[in-house]
């Protein structure tokens, strides 16, 4: 792979891990909501800017609502709730997970037995880095994010795969806005001061906006399942940015299960031993 693609992987990895504890510093500004909203506004006009074209339609906007309006919000919220955002990016990035489970119970796919294993580790590191007792809310708000992304993975896949990639994540996050504006208002918090809007736009251009383009990049150029396996860092550069940001530090069980969780969720990666399909 080429110097130019190890350093486009580099900064997605950077820009999509630090997000999440800038968000955490962010929401002493202003609601969840109001990030989000931002954050789809700012990123989808610069995306727009890029491709100067939007991919539009009724199954476009019903991916918007779940690929990017509702799963941000769940995102931010779950950081919000969440005591280190490194653990929020952990749970959030259970998706792998989710869309395997939902590739063979809707789509019917085959899975194989590594991939299996994998699910239970994934499960068993959640379980382990957060605690039965300690399930708090940001915790379900942020495996509910997960879930959502790949509830929309799904979605992506059987109805959008042909669409221009760039012109759809362009009019997503533009419609996005529309569903957010109306949802802020449940929580209208905003207090007017250049630190909260600078994060704010910081995490629009490098999340959002920059973030999407290096992704299909990657995507495009090593394929989806190597570059997925590769952002599975997001979470340990999240960890390691809310450490040096927000002094943050995982505890034992938190480093632990959110490590055995990585793990699993790289096993799903792998082909192996397939089971049989069910009829």
């Amino acid at each position: 792979m080429p110097p130019k693609q190890y350093m486009g992987l580099i900064l997605l990895i950077l820009f999509w891990g630090s997000a999440f504890p800038i968000i955490k510093i962010t929401l002493q500004f202003m609601s969840p909501f109001i990030i989000a909203l931002i954050r789809v506004t700012v990123g989808g006009t610069l995306l727009f800017l890029v491709v100067r074209k939007l991919a539009y339609g009724v199954k476009e906007s019903i991916s918007a609502l779940l690929n990017i309006g509702i799963f941000l919000v769940l995102l931010n919220l779950g950081i919000q709730y969440s005591a280190n955002p490194g653990l929020a990016s952990t749970l959030i990035y259970t998706q792998p997970v989710f869309v395997l489970i939902l590739s063979r119970l809707v789509l019917k796919e085959r899975i194989n037995l590594l991939q299996v294993l994998g699910i239970v580790l994934a499960f068993t590191g959640v379980i382990a880095s957060v605690g039965l007792s300690n399930f708090d809310l940001g915790s379900v708000i942020a495996l509910l994010g997960g879930l959502t992304w790949a509830v929309g993975t799904i979605y992506y896949r059987v109805y959008l795969r042909d669409r221009d990639v760039l012109a759809l994540n362009a009019y997503m996050s533009l419609f996005s806005g529309l569903f957010l504006a109306p949802v802020s208002l449940v929580e209208p918090r905003f207090t007017p001061n250049l630190e909260g809007i600078g994060l704010a736009l910081l995490v629009s251009v490098t999340a959002q906006a920059l973030g999407f383009i290096l992704w299909f990049n990657a995507v495009k150029s090593i394929g989806p399942v190597r570059a997925s396996t590769i952002v599975l860092l997001v979470p340990v550069s999240s960890y390691l940015f809310s450490y040096l940001l927000l002094g943050e530090i995982p505890t034992l069980e938190e480093a632990v299960g959110s490590a055995v969780t990585l793990f699993g969720i790289f096993l799903t990666f792998i082909p192996g031993i397939n089971t049989r399909k069910l009829s």
